[in-house]
């Protein structure tokens, strides 16, 4: 139940992203357990003897303490501890090309203020993963897209005989039902795939999380289904999906 009047708040929150303001504070982006995503004030956060010390960093998983007034959009952070740290994520590119797609993501597609649980420990198990593997973590970026859109109403909705049917000619993705099919669909709400990339598809939309860790896949393959992915999350969420972080990590790979 959500107070209405002034109230301190205690919960699991993972920091989705921060700017400096001012000489010493920072706004932040939190998305919390308790209450989804939240926009708070670090007071004192950039000075040299911060008791915020690395929690407010993006990607961190924190206990917060927050002082809550309704009527603000910006509230006040008053403690912040580590739940646990994904230092492992921050050295290698392609984990935290993951990681931030991640964060954009849930801070772009989540409303403020609205619990999710289950978006929370998505996000939360997608990191703790990630922070572990040492390689294909290109399938757990698929794999928190596509869950992403599940929880907020547009899981894919193929049925598994087709998927084990498809030939060697491959077929397409239904952009709006996330049905697979041989052929016959409207030519402007489908992607066309291998046989190979549906199925990786629909293993990373409905198989575990471990399944999807240790999928192997060729590299054509691998770049097929993450076009599909992005397809699918692009037609169901149109200008709101973000691409600032995969624009930017294109731009390194390119030179």
């Amino acid at each position: 139940m959500v107070q209405s009047g002034p109230h301190i708040i205690r919960t699991e929150a993972v920091v989705l992203r921060a700017i400096d303001y001012g000489e010493t504070s920072r706004i932040v982006t939190l998305y919390t357990e308790e209450r989804g995503r939240l926009a708070i004030m670090a007071r004192g956060a950039r000075a040299a003897k911060s008791r915020f010390g690395s929690t407010l960093d993006p990607m961190s998983y924190i206990q917060a303490v927050i002082y809550i007034k309704p009527a603000r959009d910006l509230q006040s952070l008053t403690e912040a501890s580590h739940v646990e740290t994904f230092s492992r994520i921050r050295e290698s590119l392609p984990r935290i090309e993951v990681g931030l797609g991640a964060l954009e993501l849930t801070n772009a597609l989540l409303h403020q203020d609205e619990s999710n649980p289950e978006v929370f420990q998505l996000l939360v198990g997608v990191l703790r993963r990630l922070n572990g593997v040492e390689a294909r973590t290109e399938n757990l970026g698929n794999f928190f897209r596509i869950r992403l859109a599940s929880l907020m109403g547009y899981a894919p909705g193929f049925e598994k005989e087709r998927v084990e049917a498809l030939d060697e000619q491959g077929g397409f993705l239904d952009l709006e039902s996330g049905g697979i099919y041989a052929e016959g669909l409207d030519r402007n709400q489908r992607a066309r795939a291998s046989r190979s990339a549906l199925r990786a598809f629909s293993i990373t939309a409905r198989a575990s999380l471990d399944t999807v860790v240790r999928m192997r896949l060729r590299q054509d393959v691998g770049r097929e289904l993450n076009e599909l992915v992005t397809a699918y999350m692009r037609y169901h969420f149109g200008d709101s999906y973000p691409v600032r972080a995969a624009s930017v990590f294109a731009r390194m790979d390119a030179r």
